[in-house]
């Protein structure tokens, strides 16, 4: 015989079940009025998500090129001459990434 919880636990199923298939068929049939496709709640919602995305990969591209340029400016301080000119190249390609990464993602 089944015990008094796997009883509950199967009466609980059945409810919660019923309740979603009772939502489901509610809100299956609502349908969304706008003007344009533009604006549509999805539409905008994901472009309010794509800002939000954009906006934190270029704060997360800067700080990583930042990271970057310290590192080269201080192992350009500690190194020799042959290695200076690698690090030169270095920090002139870091800079340029940085330039890029806020030009990109700023003009949206």
């Amino acid at each position: 015989m089944k015990s008094n919880k796997e009883k509950t636990k199967k009466v609980i199923r059945i409810i919660v079940k019923t309740i979603l298939i009772v939502i489901l068929l509610f809100t299956a049939n609502q349908v969304v009025h706008a003007s344009s496709f533009e604006s549509t709640k999805l539409v905008t919602g994901t472009k309010k998500l794509a800002d939000a995305i954009i906006s934190w990969l270029t704060g997360i591209g800067i700080t990583i090129c930042g990271g970057y340029f310290i590192y080269y400016v201080y192992c350009l301080k500690t190194n020799d001459e042959g290695e200076r000119r690698r690090n030169m190249q270095n920090i002139k390609t870091t800079l340029i990434s940085m330039v890029l990464i806020t030009c990109r993602f700023g003009t949206y």
